[in-house]
């Protein structure tokens, strides 16, 4: 996921779809971020880039995706835009 968003940078991509679906088909009951009902993905992939210090100085914003994009499925990513970031 690093990498994916370090190349989106650099390929001054300024919007991410991130999908990591809903994970209704999921059956692990053992690990704390799952339910019966709800997937890994959808909490561990937005926890591991919140807890990146180095990818959260190049992404402006995270939010839910329009139904049309993935809707509870998936979350969009919003980078700098390289040509005007600072280190």
């Amino acid at each position: 996921m690093e990498q994916f968003i370090r190349k989106c940078f650099d390929e001054f991509v300024t919007k991410i779809i991130v999908i990591t679906g809903k994970g209704l088909r999921s059956k692990n009951i053992e690990n704390p971020y799952l339910s019966k009902d709800l997937s890994i993905l959808k909490y561990s992939v937005p926890e591991f880039i919140e807890n990146n210090k180095s990818l959260t100085k190049i992404i402006i914003e995270t939010s839910d995706a329009k139904i049309e994009d993935g809707g509870s499925g998936a979350f969009y990513l919003y980078l700098k835009n390289k040509n005007k970031f600072k280190v």
